[in-house]
């Protein structure tokens, strides 16, 4: 499978185009965000993952000057670039890039839901553009199947939102923050 997507980035200005491509032994995204803050910011990130959705590694350029690559080892081990280890990410399965809805597709991907299914993780959440990260915990609630998309409650401390995702688990609309072009 190839997948294409353009989401709107309705809290700051911006969009990101993102690429999909299952293979045999992977899945690889790559995609581009752009978005207006203070001042024009440029993110690029490829996240490769195994064939159950489960992150492997991650790397990220800002405005090709900052860049961080993380890689996990499939035993909830995380390192850095160097092969250090970060003790600190210790059983976090998944990313949570704060530019992009795309990290929502992870739990969603990697698990089979059934109505009031909730599910409850540790995520390495990564800042854009900081590229700081630091372990998260969130919580995945299924609610329904409606005209073809899923919902469900997204949570992470205090914040609470219902999201909305396509067959393929991906994003279609993430009330105020992110909504999908097509």
């Amino acid at each position: 499978m190839e997948k294409k997507v353009v989401w709107n980035n309705e809290e700051l200005y911006g969009c990101e185009y993102l690429q999909l491509k299952e293979e045999a032994e992977r899945v690889v995204v790559q995609s581009t965000v752009i978005y207006v803050d203070e001042e024009p910011t440029h993110v690029q990130y490829q996240v490769d993952l195994d064939t159950n959705w489960i992150t492997r590694k991650v790397k990220l350029s800002i405005d090709k000057q900052s860049e961080l690559e993380l890689h996990r080892d499939g035993k909830g081990n995380w390192f850095n670039q160097d092969g250090e280890a970060l003790d600190n990410l210790q059983g976090c399965i998944d990313i949570d890039i704060s530019a992009t809805p795309f990290s929502n597709s992870l739990p969603i991907n990697r698990l089979e839901w059934t109505s009031n299914q909730k599910e409850s993780f540790h995520m390495v959440y990564i800042d854009i553009p900081s590229l700081e990260f630091r372990k998260v915990p969130q919580t995945y609630q299924y609610l329904r199947e409606e005209d073809g998309l899923r919902f469900f409650i997204y949570r992470c401390y205090d914040y609470k939102t219902t999201i909305a995702v396509d067959a393929d688990g991906l994003v279609v609309d993430y009330p105020g923050v992110f909504s999908r072009r097509g």
